[in-house]
């Protein structure tokens, strides 16, 4: 039997752009929150129940130790254009 090959992409904080949401896992829990400001040095972002900013190789190890995650299609979180047509 072949068994496949499949090739993995480790998430970098080039991912972590103004506007995506993220969960951050701390040690009383975890909460969404949403990337607030990204420079050269460091990554920004704030939700109800947490806020850091980071430098990228923080975002790198919290990536690597499974403690920050990018949330797609959340339905809580609509973009730009959903708000619109909600109005």
């Amino acid at each position: 039997m072949a068994l496949h090959r499949r090739n993995y992409y480790r998430v970098t904080s080039d991912a972590l752009l103004p506007g995506t949401t993220v969960r951050y896992h701390y040690r009383g829990g975890s909460s969404l929150a949403t990337v607030t400001d990204r420079s050269d040095r460091y990554v920004t972002f704030v939700g109800p129940d947490c806020d850091g900013t980071f430098t990228h190789d923080q975002i790198e190890r919290l990536f690597a130790d499974d403690r920050l995650q990018i949330v797609l299609g959340d339905a809580r979180r609509p973009n730009g254009d959903e708000r619109e047509r909600r109005s």
